[in-house]
């Protein structure tokens, strides 16, 4: 028997405020990433190249391979004789396979995978055939020897198990050679974690900030669109922790996990403090690419090297950080090869970084790069002291796990507070490098109604909507310039203002726009804004439904509205005949 529930009064409002603090309480539990991601090789081998440069690579693969199958992709006339020479050369443990191109240029092929998972897709008249599916009857290759002048697989940083080797000689016959070591099972770190909930990518359909995506030199960052937005994967078997994406987000949303990035930060404070508490002098911190276990500390004393897995995982806001901690100049060593968006990356780190000091009123120059081959210079003695005052940590007790919710920005504000605190800040808002992460907004007050959609839209709570008065404040020191608030907008009333504001009203709350509330002609509750009942009312002063005495209809709270409707209909029936 179905019991009935008693109708008693339900208070929405204070349901509201009781479901916000219980989800404040405790966040919801996150999954934690896989400490490494995992490979398997079968020694499957997918070579491509011409046929003079395939039958070098048969012939050294001798009688005793120890690979599953060999499938040669020719991309010149000489096949026949090459599949000729793969019958002799063929053995009961190697299954050798021939595809000619047949005319067509290796342009044409699309290589795409991993160590494991290789597929070269070929075009014909019905469409792309995946290579592996068609010869082996599986997914994929596990391996690829591309010998073509040109990489098959453009990447400035290629997958595991992709080899190119476009000259012949003593380098790429050691590269066939040790084919047979990249068979078994792999593992290497998963060096990220992605926090949706703070990523500033994408809103409601409209598109923010890209700085990830335009970072990674191995591709490994894509956007995926959703039902509603698009939202930021990164593939683990194809990241190669660089650790460029992690520096480039404004946000904190891509965190770097092999190391923290932020108790990365927090060891570098330490270790400036306990030269200093030492009696050290003048420190120099530099950046170096190195192996952990490998890497010395230099003979000039006062240089601590800091040796990263790759340059790119500290960015800026370390930078800074330690110049605010007592370093006197902070020293970024190039290394070779290093891939061109990597450098790039790094360039438009120091620019930023630069930027600010300048802007804080402190010399560029202790910011510097160096080449891989200029150690002397790196060793130098710093030409600038130190500040007088160090910042000796970024983190409260509430957040010491590395781990607060607000974390990058947080973190690079204190350190900006601390610098302009030895500094000089002139009120004005200097220019930045394109997409920098800096910047404030204008709100035009004659088209917002202050419907509060950007405030939705974005994601560092820079915006906020005035509780009971109908006003929109922003705090510029939160703002990352994604420019979600400004497309988001109905009204176009917002307009992104790029450029570091040096003035400490940066951190303040400022109101961009205010109105006085509207009160409900029925009733007398306050329940929108002037200026967007004056605004609904322009637009929609033609429709039937609210025209003549019913335009009053738009100046009543929705339950008044939902009564005179009710009303007119007990009063006049053929009202609800009305469109």
């Amino acid at each position: 028997m179905n019991q009935r529930i008693a109708t008693i009064p339900v208070d929405q409002e204070v349901n509201r405020k009781a479901r916000e603090r219980a989800l404040a309480a405790s966040s919801w539990p996150v999954n934690l990433a896989a400490s490494s991601v995992g490979y398997q090789s079968h020694g499957h081998v997918l070579a491509i190249g011409d046929s003079r440069a395939l039958t070098a690579l048969l012939d050294r693969q001798g009688d005793a391979s120890s690979l599953a199958s060999l499938t040669l992709v020719v991309t010149d006339a000489g096949y026949q004789a090459l599949t000729t020479h793969a019958d002799l050369r063929a053995h009961a443990d190697l299954r050798v396979f021939v595809q000619p191109l047949l005319g067509k240029h290796p342009t044409d092929l699309h290589l795409e995978g991993y160590l494991g998972n290789f597929r070269l897709w070929l075009p014909t008249p019905d469409g792309p055939i995946n290579l592996a599916k068609a010869l082996l009857e599986r997914d994929g290759h596990d391996l690829v020897i591309d010998l073509c002048a040109e990489p098959s697989l453009p990447r400035e940083l290629p997958p595991p198990g992709y080899f190119h080797a476009p000259v012949a000689g003593e380098q790429r016959d050691t590269l066939i050679d040790g084919l047979a070591d990249w068979v078994g099972d792999f593992e290497k770190p998963r060096y990220f974690q992605i926090h949706n909930d703070r990523c500033a990518h994408s809103t409601r359909g409209f598109e923010g900030c890209t700085r990830c995506l335009e970072v990674c030199p191995a591709d490994a960052i894509h956007s995926v669109p959703g039902r509603i937005g698009a939202h930021i994967e990164i593939d683990p078997q194809l990241c190669q922790g660089v650790g460029s994406c992690s520096s480039a987000c404004p946000t904190g949303a891509i965190e770097f996990r092999q190391p923290h990035s932020l108790r990365q930060q927090d060891t570098l404070l330490a270790w400036l403090d306990g030269y200093h508490n030492a009696g050290g002098t003048s420190p120099v911190v530099r950046f170096v690419q190195a192996d952990y276990t490998d890497h010395q500390q230099p003979d000039a004393p006062h240089v601590i090297d800091v040796a990263l897995e790759d340059l790119g995982a500290a960015g800026a806001d370390h930078w800074l950080s330690l110049i605010a901690a007592g370093a006197c100049e902070v020293r970024i060593v190039d290394y070779p090869s290093m891939p061109p968006r990597l450098a790039a990356h790094l360039e438009d780190q120091l620019a930023q970084a630069r930027g600010l000091l300048a802007a804080l009123g402190h010399s560029e120059q202790r910011l510097q790069r160096f080449a891989a081959n200029d150690p002397l210079s790196s060793d130098a003695l710093p030409r600038h002291a130190g500040l007088p005052t160090r910042l000796s940590r970024l983190d409260d007790d509430a957040d010491s796990d590395g781990d607060d919710e607000q974390g990058k920005r947080r973190r690079l504000n204190r350190v900006l507070e601390h610098l302009a605190l030895h500094g000089e800040q002139d009120g004005q808002r200097h220019s930045m490098p394109g997409g920098s992460p800096f910047g404030g907004i204008d709100v035009n007050s004659d088209a917002c109604t202050l419907c509060m959609g950007c405030v939705a839209s974005c994601p560092t709570d820079a915006l906020a909507a005035g509780g009971d008065t109908p006003r929109l404040d922003f705090r510029e020191a939160d703002c990352v310039q994604c420019g979600l608030c400004a497309k988001s907008c109905p009204e176009s009333a917002i307009t992104l203002q790029p450029g570091f504001f040096a003035s400490p009203a940066r951190a303040d709350w400022r109101v961009c726009h205010e109105d006085s509330p509207f009160h409900c002609i029925s009733c007398g509750t306050a329940f929108a804004n002037r200026g967007t009942i004056e605004a609904i009312q322009q637009k929609l002063a033609q429709h039937p439904y609210f025209s003549g005495d019913q335009a009053r209809r738009l100046e009543m709270c929705q339950d008044c509205r939902v009564k005179d409707v009710w009303q007119e209909m007990a009063t006049n029936p053929e009202a609800q005949l009305k469109v």
